[in-house]
């Protein structure tokens, strides 16, 4: 494993990014920036948020190459939080009616609501409005509720959304919360 390590550094060469290995089996897994990449014997799975977002052969200078791809197709496909806000919103309320909720909306049916979304690109979305701050719209706060007890073990009622650490957690619900007003 160190070798791949070596060659994917050299290949990363120019990005700042370092290759981290973080799980050894059943296959190795390495941590490259935002992504994982899990490296089979002739290929190598690319993910965010768990979720797949390209595959390689399973030598450093393809996986490079897929990494640079993935992560370029991730940020051209990216909503502004000024365009995804109001999305968010409108998504949020035909949740609600649709399913006969009152004010929680499972945060995977307000993905639905969204056109052309792919798990991964809404989370990296999502994660993408914590990391600038742009949680509210329309005089509300998002609130995204982690998941709890044995949501997790559902994965299509869940989403995970990472940090910039790499770590992250499930998330289960989405709701709009009217922000207070101090006079």
């Amino acid at each position: 494993m160190a070798g791949l390590g070596r060659e994917l550094a050299g290949a990363l060469a120019g990005t700042d990014v370092v290759p981290r290995l973080v799980a050894e089996l059943p296959e190795p897994e390495w941590r490259i920036g935002p992504l994982t990449v899990v490296v089979g014997k002739t290929q190598a799975r690319l993910r965010y948020a768990r979720e797949p977002v390209g595959t390689a052969r399973a030598d450093a200078t393809a996986i490079a190459a897929a990494w640079r791809k993935a992560l370029d197709r991730l940020r051209a496909r990216s909503r502004a939080p000024e365009e995804l806000l109001p999305q968010l919103a409108d998504a949020y309320k035909r949740a609600l009616a649709r399913h006969g909720a009152r004010d929680r909306a499972r945060l995977v049916d307000v993905r639905a609501e969204l056109a052309g979304y792919t798990k991964a690109q809404f989370a990296w979305d999502l994660a993408r409005l914590r990391r600038e701050r742009r949680l509210t719209v329309g005089g509300c706060r998002v609130e995204i509720a982690i998941a709890t007890g044995h949501a997790t073990a559902q994965r299509s009622r869940v989403v995970w959304i990472e940090d910039d650490a790499g770590s992250g957690a499930w998330y289960e619900t989405f709701r709009l919360i009217p922000e207070e007003t101090h006079e």
